[in-house]
């Protein structure tokens, strides 16, 4: 019996799924895991959305940046680490700076569909100083301010997993990030993946993501470089070396050639 495709997509189809979007996440952390492809693709082919939602913003928030595809940035670090800044941070954006903690209450507010949920405010006096949006109320038990963290539905995340099935089971392998957490709040959610099977299950393998969470799979073959995917490969640091002294408006041309196979 023929197996049924299930929820495979292609780059481009699943990437369009992000086109106007309100607000669109990205999975991973630091330079493991990253779903790179689909941030080349938007750079490489001028597509638009609202605000990117990102734990830790590496190389492909800074490339998204540079080539104008997000309006703003949410996250709680940008950066490149110890390689500095890209073309697209060293250039600037528009931030909103959230704490670690604030933005986990705010995912689980969305998943929860709650209104607010409450930070203590002598937690968040940094906080409230960069971000004087944020409503602050009593606690009715305790008389205690608190800050009112708002919820961040995600209309799309998007996720890199090692492997996956048609169904949208996916593994990740390495470190697990917050990507259940994006993929909970979210409308919906892409996978994309090294390695393609017919059944993750199988073997009594348990899933990081399952299938009920995700709405399309992406067979993406090195799809986190040059950032790394373990355990298949590290890092490609000269690559990424590379990436850092580029001028701002070759960032859209270094995704193209990336996505076409012509870079290192």
């Amino acid at each position: 019996m023929a197996l049924s495709n299930g929820k495979l997509a292609s780059l481009a189809d699943a990437a369009e799924l992000a086109r106007g979007a309100a607000r669109v996440a990205l999975g991973g952390w630091s330079f493991s895991r990253r779903p790179l492809a689909v941030a080349m693709h938007w750079a490489a082919h001028g597509l638009r959305f609202d605000e990117l939602l990102v734990l830790t913003g590496g190389v492909e928030t800074d490339l998204l940046v540079a080539a104008g595809v997000a309006q703003r940035v949410r996250g709680f670090y940008l950066g490149m680490e110890a390689l500095g800044m890209g073309p697209g941070l060293k250039a600037g954006c528009d931030v909103i700076e959230e704490t670690e903690t604030s933005l986990m209450l705010g995912l689980n507010a969305a998943v929860e569909g709650a209104s607010f949920l409450p930070l203590p405010a002598r937690h968040g006096v940094a906080l409230a100083q960069v971000r004087p949006d944020l409503r602050r109320v009593r606690c009715p038990y305790t008389d205690e301010e608190q800050l009112a963290i708002p919820p961040l539905p995600i209309t799309v995340a998007y996720v890199h997993a090692w492997r996956a099935d048609r169904q949208g089971n996916a593994v990740f392998g390495g470190h697990r990030a917050a990507d259940r957490l994006l993929a909970l709040a979210a409308q919906r959610t892409v996978v994309t993946c090294e390695e393609l099977v017919d059944d993750i299950t199988a073997g009594g393998v348990e899933a990081d993501l399952t299938e009920a969470l995700v709405s399309r799979v992406v067979h993406a073959p090195g799809g986190a470089r040059p950032g790394g995917c373990l355990p298949g490969y590290e890092a490609d640091w000269p690559a990424l070396l590379d990436y850092t002294a580029l001028e701002r408006d070759a960032v859209a041309g270094w995704a193209r050639a990336r996505l076409e196979g012509r870079a290192r």
